[in-house]
């Protein structure tokens, strides 16, 4: 008697068709969704840090002493403002010199190079240069400013040298002062494409039933908390020395990947997906084309 009852409440109980509907769509989702596989994403970022171990354990180049300063032609010379080791280019705030007369220039002023006794105490670091030279040699040395002469350190010996005419950086200076008319150039045009890109996809990016108002940016909160913590690392990334390019664009590509597996699994936005794809490009080139230099 007490179980009829039972079932007579059951069967007064109403179910909402649409809401029922709702739960089987969702239900039959999770059933025909395929597991994602980690293991060639695993593989992949194994095989990339294998190969960032390599690299970063290749043998060092000989380094260079002041007796074989003028032994050996330059090939190339990397310098930064302040204390570091230009590397490349492609490292924050490193510029290399570009032409021949230059070099040659640098070439002699290495032969004037003396070398003294005299120890400076807290010395301001003005200039740091890597030379190469064309027997794989390489020197780093750092430049001093002094009243009337300039003084040089050997990074790897110690060795400390003065030169009395024109420095490194004045014979820089006069054969290749700093341009930033093509960097200039292309920031504009990347700004504009960025813009265009920007409209269209803020156009896509409206609500459907409401034209006027915007869709969220993010589907999902973890993508707000991946954004904001972004912004954090990329700013101590930005504030560290010796930043390289590569860093950088890896980075946001990351950040960007993660947002869009995100995307995939909870809002399957595909101008979304664009959105965090062109945010984190046009960050990266922002950075390298205005900040870059200043870093």
């Amino acid at each position: 008697m007490f179980e009829n009852e039972k079932l007579n409440d059951l069967k007064k109980i109403y179910v909402d068709s649409e809401k029922k509907q709702e739960d089987f769509n969702k239900i039959q989702q999770r059933l025909n969704t395929k597991p994602f596989n980690w293991k060639i994403p695993a593989v992949i970022i194994a095989i990339a840090c294998i190969s960032l171990f390599l690299v970063g354990t290749f043998p060092q180049k000989q380094q260079i002493t002041s007796d074989d300063m003028d032994s050996s032609a330059l090939q190339a010379v990397y310098f930064m403002q302040w204390e570091g080791n230009p590397e490349s280019i492609f490292q924050a705030g490193v510029r290399k010199v570009k032409n021949e007369e230059t070099l040659k220039e640098i070439e002699t002023a290495l032969q004037q190079f003396q070398q003294t006794d005299i120890k400076i105490e807290d010395p301001y670091i003005q200039q740091s240069y890597r030379l190469s030279f064309k027997d794989d040699q390489v020197m780093r040395i750092q430049e001093y400013p002094g009243s009337e002469v300039t003084y040089y350190r050997n990074v790897d010996t110690g060795e400390i040298y003065l030169l009395s005419e024109n420095s490194l950086q004045e014979i820089i200076n006069l054969h290749e002062p700093a341009d930033r008319t093509l960097s200039l150039i292309i920031g504009i045009v990347f700004l504009t494409l960025a813009m265009i890109a920007t409209s269209k996809v803020k156009k896509k990016m409206r609500d459907p039933d409401d034209p006027k108002r915007y869709i969220p940016m993010h589907s999902t909160y973890w993508q707000s908390v991946v954004e904001i913590l972004t912004l954090l690392i990329l700013i101590l990334l930005i504030s560290a020395s010796q930043l390289h390019l590569f860093v950088l664009i890896s980075f946001l590509l990351l950040t960007a990947l993660i947002n869009i597996l995100l995307e995939v699994k909870h809002g399957k936005n595909k101008w979304r997906i664009f959105q965090f794809v062109l945010v984190k490009v046009y960050a990266g080139v922002y950075i390298y084309i205005f900040l870059w230099p200043l870093i």
